[in-house]
């Protein structure tokens, strides 16, 4: 009877302990890193760039990830500043992390000679330019802004497409209709839009990256960042939008949705950029290294 008794209380203690496991809000961690931008290059002082350091920076940033055994890592564009060569001194380097990889497309990708520029992808094993990663009840949703811009292809006709569009841009008075920014094509805006239905449907939380800030509104922003933000509006599941390629770094909090602008790891001499991020039902806690500032930010 004794030993009936102590077994049903072990098994209740064990009930008990799965009940109070299954309420606890689970969390990703996931590694963040903006614009290495390495080259082979001399400091630039007017833009604050140490190109050299990206290297030493980066691996520095690969082993406390290794370190604190984060599930994933996003690159949010601009891995390179030139050079087809660079990719060979940085790709080594983020070849040791232990968790999968994932890059964001950003303007200096294209930074190679023309006839290169087909390698970009393999070169940073991507299938696809956009996609998303599903993980613990969230989805990634990885954009390309480099879609519609004068860089990206050596084809003639998309180039002057591109400039087009641009100059369109330029007409409605957005100041970040700059050859250095780019935009996403239809066919891209409507696939966003069924991830993001999708996403609903499955309960699902989601965080949009790109390289291109979309708000608040600067001139290194997408062309089309109005009509993202639109899209991104008219799903509450939709949590944070983080992105890369204004170096300085930014925030803004807008209709419930949090635009987090990641400080780019190649600006300045004495300190990287990079983040942990910690991400629950009710939380995305950015846990900021060298320049990057940490943030706990709400989610509802």
């Amino acid at each position: 009877m004794k030993i009936k008794f102590i077994q049903m209380r072990f098994s209740l203690l064990i009930i008990i302990f799965l009940i109070a496991s299954f309420g606890q809000a689970q969390t990703l961690k996931i590694g963040i890193i903006a614009d290495c931008q390495y080259c082979d290059c001399d400091y630039n002082e007017d833009w604050n760039n140490d190109y050299r350091k990206g290297p030493a920076r980066l691996q520095v940033a690969v082993d406390k990830f290794n370190a604190n055994e984060v599930e994933m890592v996003f690159h949010l564009g601009d891995f390179i500043d030139r050079n087809f060569d660079s990719y060979q001194t940085m790709k080594p380097i983020i070849s040791k992390l232990k968790m999968p990889t994932y890059f964001v497309l950003g303007n200096h990708e294209f930074s190679v000679a023309d006839r290169l520029k087909e390698k970009i992808l393999p070169m940073l094993n991507m299938q696809q330019a956009y996609y998303t990663v599903k993980k613990n009840g969230w989805i990634f949703i990885v954009l390309d802004g480099t879609d519609i811009s004068p860089y990206r292809s050596s084809d003639p006709q998309k180039i002057e497409y591109a400039n087009q569009q641009m100059m369109k841009y330029e007409k409605m008075g957005r100041s970040q209709a700059k050859p250095w920014n780019g935009a996403i094509g239809d066919k891209q805006l409507f696939w966003l839009e069924e991830q993001l239905i999708e996403a609903e449907k499955a309960n699902e939380k989601v965080i949009v990256l790109g390289h291109f800030p979309i708000m608040p509104i600067l001139e290194f922003n997408l062309w089309n960042d109005v009509e993202v933000v639109q899209i991104l509006n008219e799903h509450p599941n939709v949590k944070a939008y983080f992105n890369g390629h204004h170096h300085p770094g930014n925030y803004e909090r807008k209709k419930g949705i949090h635009y987090v602008t990641f400080q780019g790891m190649v600006r300045s001499q004495n300190q990287t950029a990079y983040a942990i991020v910690e991400v629950s039902d009710t939380t995305i806690k950015i846990h900021g290294e060298g320049r990057e500032p940490s943030r706990s930010l709400k989610v509802k």
